[in-house]
């Protein structure tokens, strides 16, 4: 039903599919205007929808969301005017992504973080563990082969020496993999509601090389796991992984970090 993204790559083979797939469903609730550009906007900044990509139809995305036609037209406008997509008429027109959310300012990001308190980053660590380890455990036993060779990219990556901006994409983007590569799209939406929940928060923590490098060596081992078919391991590896994060986030709150 839905339009698919400008890539020859088959729908069944690409390891996000299942993540992709939770980004067009129903949207409930008070504000429906303000979901469905956080919806979509957000699956643009994680790389769920890549630039170039033709959205589905407005009558479908409507349904998808299950929103009146009128109310995604306001979300798409809003969309619009601030550059993420694009709408082009004609044939082989449609509602196109145009570029990645511009990340938030570093003063706004640490004003948010100042307002959460540290019960509330503890919890998030918690819920971040819970679905992260067990979407590590699933994927162990679950993941194709696909799905591995597109993480060991993302790993490859991450090592290049890009820029941090770069790094935090390809690394949200391999959290994402393996909540995908679980085969549960209540797993995979979880996954990448906390992704877009911390993105911004994520960038506060301090990014020297030699951190970077630890990290990514956490991703391989977790890798690794997922390879072997190790649900336990992966899921040891991952918790321990997203503790490390989350032990990050309080110190730069209580201003230990930084």
């Amino acid at each position: 039903m839905f339009s698919e993204p400008l890539t020859h790559e088959p729908p069944a083979e690409r390891p996000l599919a299942v993540a992709r797939a939770t980004v067009f469903t129903p949207i409930g609730g008070p504000g429906v205007v303000e979901q469905a550009v956080r919806r979509l906007g957000e699956a643009i900044g994680l790389g769920l929808l890549e630039v170039g990509e033709r959205l589905p139809s407005e009558p479908d995305l409507a349904t998808a969301f299950e929103i009146a036609p009128m109310t995604l037209r306001q979300a798409l406008a809003i969309l619009r005017e601030a550059g993420h997509v694009e709408t082009r008429r004609g044939r082989g027109g449609g509602t196109f992504v145009r570029r990645a959310a511009v990340p938030t300012p570093p003063a706004a990001v640490r004003r948010r973080l100042r307002g959460l308190s540290v019960e509330h980053l503890r919890d998030l660590t918690d819920f971040r563990v819970a679905v992260s380890g067990t979407g590590a455990a699933l994927a162990a036993e679950r993941a194709s082969q696909h799905e591995l060779d597109a993480l060991s990219a993302l790993i490859e990556e991450m090592a290049s020496g890009g820029t941090f901006r770069r790094f935090r994409r390809a690394d949200s983007r391999f959290h994402l993999t393996i909540a995908s590569a679980a085969s549960s799209p209540r797993l995979a939406a979880a996954e990448a509601a906390l992704q877009g929940e911390i993105a911004d928060l994520m960038a506060l923590i301090p990014h020297p090389p030699l951190a970077l490098r630890v990290s990514n060596a956490q991703h391989q081992a977790i890798l690794d796991a997922l390879a072997g078919n190790d649900p336990n391991a992966a899921r040891a590896l991952t918790e321990s992984h997203v503790r490390g994060t989350g032990d990050f986030l309080v110190g730069l709150r209580l201003g230990r970090v930084g």
